[in-house]
């Protein structure tokens, strides 16, 4: 994305790497407060996440990612993160600035009355099942989607598209309570209120689009099995609800693989998160020792081993016991973090192990 000649309709910069936001094109600097941008570490992808909530606001969360692969690499990537912690306003500040700049073009495209607030940056290292450093930037977006009848509509806010790169990741999830009514174009994966693109992705304007309609609670169910119909439907949510929990958690860097990161953050408010400050998820991660041996992610990475590296999606869910939903969010994961690829063949999903070397 750097260097590109190519006028993309969505940008900002983040030390030295430009991300793609609506209305603006920021070109890279050669030279941020005197130190050149080669010294910054090379970002290797991006993570874009939006958390929607029902009044039409929008948590954006970006990782900057950055893999350590070598031993040169962590040493650099240390470096950075001594810089990042001194001077953490150098990051979040042009940032910051930048994103008002593109709220307020969607206000003023959209009508809406829109702000950009509660902004942070912090910067961490991830050492399962690969070992990455990650910048994460974050700050909530007022009225960021539309609101029509009940139902919550994201896509008006890309008035001039949006872009993410190669093997960069665009996640939307919508509010608690509400599921999916439509979204465009086809996400590469969808699993209850969240859709996922992985790059190269090149939307056109008002995309993506999604619709998030409420939950409706007068379900009807067969004469005689209301009872079991119920408790089957209690069981489901309750099993969303942990996942998805889980699946955020991991976005946001806060498992097992990050107690060893050191992280800065510089906030514009009081600090308060937007999420629940009592995540069942966040709970649950608190002692090691209860813990299972491999995470779901190290089994699939030790079966691929195990099999030459190569093994059908479906022969996974086989070998797990797993509903192929729970197979597709774990290997999600995964391709996120560049441990392993996906491809189509015909009708099936064939998993590759990525080699390090």
């Amino acid at each position: 994305m750097v260097g590109s000649k190519r006028i993309v309709p969505v940008t900002v910069l983040l030390f030295g790497v430009v991300v793609l936001l609506p209305g603006m094109m920021i070109v890279p600097q050669e030279i941020v407060d005197g130190v050149s941008q080669q010294a910054e570490p090379e970002t290797d992808n991006t993570v874009t996440r939006i958390d929607v909530y029902a009044n039409g606001s929008a948590q954006w969360t970006i990782h900057i990612r950055t893999r350590l692969d070598t031993d040169e690499r962590a040493e650099e990537y240390e470096a950075f993160r001594t810089r990042f912690r001194n001077d953490t306003s150098r990051y979040l500040g042009p940032f910051r600035e930048r994103m008002r700049g593109v709220v307020a073009n969607a206000a003023n495209a959209t009508g809406r009355e829109m702000q950009a607030t509660r902004f942070t940056a912090s910067t961490s290292i991830q050492e399962v099942p690969r070992r990455w450093g990650i910048v994460t930037y974050q700050f909530t977006w007022t009225n960021f989607a539309a609101r029509t009848d009940e139902s919550v509509v994201v896509g008006d806010a890309f008035q001039s598209g949006f872009f993410i790169g190669a093997n960069d990741t665009l996640t939307i999830e919508g509010p608690s309570n509400h599921a999916i009514g439509g979204v465009e174009p086809e996400p590469d994966s969808r699993d209850g209120k969240t859709v996922t693109w992985v790059g190269r992705a090149d939307f056109a304007t008002d995309r993506p689009h999604v619709t998030f309609d409420p939950n409706r609670k007068d379900a009807t169910f067969p004469a005689g099995r209301d009872g079991l119909g119920l408790m089957l439907v209690g069981i489901a949510a309750m099993g969303f609800v942990i996942t998805t929990g889980y699946t955020v958690y991991r976005l946001h860097g806060g498992s097992a693989e990050t107690e060893q990161s050191v992280t800065i953050e510089a906030e514009e408010s009081s600090g308060d998160s937007t999420r629940p400050a009592t995540d069942p998820a966040e709970q649950s991660d608190g002692s090691s020792s209860e813990k299972p041996v491999m995470t779901d992610e190290e089994r699939i990475v030790a079966l691929l081993e195990e099999n030459g590296g190569r093994m059908r999606q479906a022969a996974i869910d086989e070998e797990f016991d797993w509903s192929p939903s729970k197979t597709s969010r774990v290997i999600g994961r995964l391709v996120d973090e560049g441990s392993i690829e996906k491809r189509r063949l015909g009708r099936e999903n064939l998993i590759d192990l990525v080699d390090d070397e």
